[in-house]
């Protein structure tokens, strides 16, 4: 099942000692995918400020659906970081294992402001549970 692009997007930001989370809802993985994504490149900048005009596709791989959602935030935060272009959107299908996703982002504009930055992304309280309709992930600041 591909992820819907015009859901409504939602997450709570939550406190975590020196670091900061998110909880992001949704019904399925690749929602939670999605979701997650979107919220941790909105804590990074405003994205409502960036203009998309980055596509790439990638397959992401990881044991556990935990694995796959550290290693697709930690994807997107080498993009931030080595090219300076910030996916902040997916489409994606999942299966044991795999998810195949397309990622939408913006070169990062000069002089935008940041609002947070990301050193990593944890295994700290992670969960992915779709059954359960969200995603706790913790990052480290």
């Amino acid at each position: 099942m591909d992820s819907d692009d015009n859901r409504t997007l939602s997450y709570e930001v939550v406190d975590h000692e020196s670091d900061i989370g998110v909880i992001v809802y949704g019904k399925t993985y690749e929602e939670l995918f999605s979701n997650a994504v979107y919220a941790m490149a909105d804590l990074i900048v405003d994205v409502s400020r960036l203009k998309e005009n980055r596509k790439m596709h990638e397959v992401i791989t990881g044991k556990t659906p935990e694995d796959i959602m550290v290693n697709l935030l930690s994807r997107v935060l080498f993009y931030l970081d080595t090219y300076y272009i910030l996916y902040y959107r997916i489409t994606s299908k999942y299966s044991d294992g795999e998810l195949d996703a397309y990622f939408y982002g913006s070169e990062i504009p000069e002089g935008i402001e940041y609002r947070n930055v990301i050193k990593a992304v944890t295994y700290s309280d992670l969960a992915v549970k779709p059954e359960e309709g969200y995603a706790k992930i913790i990052f480290d600041l």
